[in-house]
C-alpha cells in the first residue's frame, strides 16, 4: 500500500469539522495513521489504535457476509469501523451529533480509493 497516499486520503477525512482522528489500521497492531488529529484525549486514541487488532477477529467471521461498517459509542465519541479487506480497515472517531449518514458517504469514498490503492479486489 503506498503509505504517503494513504495519508493523504487520510488527511482528507480530517479536513471535515465532525472528524477527530482516522487511521488504515492492518491486523497485526500496524496502520497507517496521520500526525495531525483533532481528538483532546490522547490515551483514549492510543487505546483504540492499540486493541485494533482485537476488531480484526469479528471481521474475519462475518466478512464472506458482507460486513461493511460497525459503529460503537464509545463515551463522546462515535467509532467506525469500515473494513476495506480481511486485513485493511478504516477507523474513524466522530463527534456523537454527528451527520453519521454524511459521514458514511465520505468513509466509503476514501474506503474505495484505499483499496484501490492497495489493489484489493
Amino acid at each position: 500500500m503506498k503509505q504517503e497516499a494513504v495519508l493523504k486520503l487520510l488527511d482528507e477525512l480530517l479536513i471535515l469539522d465532525d472528524v477527530f482522528a482516522c487511521m488504515v489500521a492492518k491486523k497485526g497492531l500496524e496502520g497507517i495513521v496521520p500526525k495531525k488529529i483533532k481528538i483532546n484525549d490522547i490515551d483514549l486514541w492510543r487505546l483504540i489504535r492499540q486493541t485494533t487488532d482485537q476488531m480484526f477477529i469479528l471481521i474475519d467471521r462475518f466478512y464472506d457476509y458482507g460486513f461493511d461498517r460497525l459503529y460503537f459509542k464509545l463515551g463522546e465519541y462515535t467509532v467506525i469501523i469500515a473494513p476495506v479487506s480481511r486485513t485493511f480497515s478504516l477507523l474513524v472517531l466522530v463527534r456523537p451529533l454527528a451527520n453519521i449518514g454524511l459521514l458514511d458517504i465520505e468513509v466509503e469514498n476514501i474506503k474505495r480509493k484505499i483499496k484501490t490503492l492497495a489493489e484489493i479486489k
